[in-house]
């Protein structure tokens, strides 16, 4: 059995799990076509680039502790930023074909692309804005009052899963919003 759609979407999300953040401002902007060395790439991309950079500098990455190679990607400056993380995961997800490269946190969550929905509407695949537009984070999964979300983050040390209550939020939500070509699907994890 191919396991539900949440099953699917959180082994993907811990594909990412761990990554460090990487944000292209003024550094590879444009300098690069790869994905991994922008911040937008995929967990494939990035894992692929991280062995290439690697065998370029004869460094046999399982000989490195998972520090050692979160802290050898980061030095290379591979990893992902907020919005190519919610990119990322809306286009496995979905089916999407959002461009990485050509959204932010604040595109991601404005019209016409996003339609702000109730706290209380919150569910998988919903994105919560917070910073005045300049991050996102990605909706994993809503149980009752629990809502499980993944971002990337600098303060957060990279890509992490978090939770919150819906009751009780214990973080700043500027609000939440749903991809308008996605408002009419009733529950999107249903099989």
């Amino acid at each position: 059995m191919a396991g539900t759609k949440l099953d699917l979407l959180i082994k993907e999300v811990n594909k990412y799990q761990n990554l460090p953040y990487f944000c292209n401002r003024g550094i590879h902007k444009n300098i690069s076509t790869n994905n991994a060395l922008v911040g937008k790439g995929s967990a494939h991309d990035i894992a692929l680039t991280t062995l290439e950079i690697a065998g370029q500098k004869n460094i046999k990455l399982s000989d490195l502790t998972p520090v050692q190679v979160y802290n050898f990607q980061k030095k290379h400056h591979l990893g992902i930023d907020c919005s190519g993380l919610a990119c990322q995961l809306l286009n496995f997800h979905f089916s999407l074909s959002l461009d990485p490269r050509k959204t932010s946190a604040n595109h991601l969550t404005s019209a016409p692309l996003s339609t702000a929905v109730k706290l209380d509407d919150v569910r998988p695949g919903d994105l919560i804005r917070q910073k005045n537009g300049r991050h996102v984070l990605f909706v994993i999964n809503r149980l009752d009052d629990t809502v499980t979300f993944v971002d990337s983050s600098r303060d957060d040390h990279g890509v992490k899963i978090s939770t919150f209550f819906l009751s009780r939020p214990n973080i700043k939500i500027d609000g939440v919003y749903r991809l308008t070509s996605l408002q009419s699907i009733p529950d999107i994890l249903t099989d």
